[in-house]
């Protein structure tokens, strides 16, 4: 842990692990715990140096890591690379319903579903007071292509009074 906000979109994170020589590394298994909301991770690649002889290992995933998959093993390349494809934003707008009560105070999440993927769960969140009554609001994210849109999924966490959503 080397800061507050490890993780974050679009960081490189350093960390340093004190051990003895291992040799050279063949293979990691990474992953996470799920917990918190949003909690699904698109791990690009990792880097791991030797102190000793400077030499560098690749371990390339260029997949989000999430629900049961949420750990992966990963092989060692002696070249960096670019695994993940390139990233696309796709812009999603909701717009709320005109009837008393229809404005909810929860946390609302998407997963977007196409030919070639999926998003994997994304928080809609942002500036303001959103998803009132009458109110339309618009987010974006960036991700692989994902091919032709066959669906999605939106739903909140049922936070706060009155979670309820029209």
């Amino acid at each position: 842990d080397n800061s507050q906000d490890n993780f974050e979109r679009n960081k490189v994170d350093v960390f340093g692990i004190e051990t003895i020589d291992i040799g050279k590394i063949q293979r990691i298994s990474i992953g996470h715990d799920n917990s918190g909301f949003g909690a699904s991770w698109f791990l690009d690649k990792v880097v791991i140096t030797s102190q000793k002889t400077n030499e560098q290992y690749f371990f390339l995933c260029g997949d989000w890591l999430e629900g049961s998959t949420n750990r992966r093993d990963l092989v060692s390349s002696d070249k960096d690379g670019n695994p993940s494809l390139p990233l696309i934003t796709y812009q999603i707008e909701t717009i709320t319903g005109d009837r008393r009560g229809a404005g909810t105070d929860a946390n609302v999440h998407i997963v977007v579903y196409g030919t070639s993927g999926d998003s994997g769960v994304r928080g809609l969140d942002g500036p303001g007071n959103l998803f009132e009554r009458k109110q339309t609001d618009t987010f974006g994210f960036k991700t692989v292509d994902l091919g032709e849109i066959q669906k999605i999924r939106i739903g909140h966490d049922n936070s706060g009074l009155g979670a309820a959503w029209f």
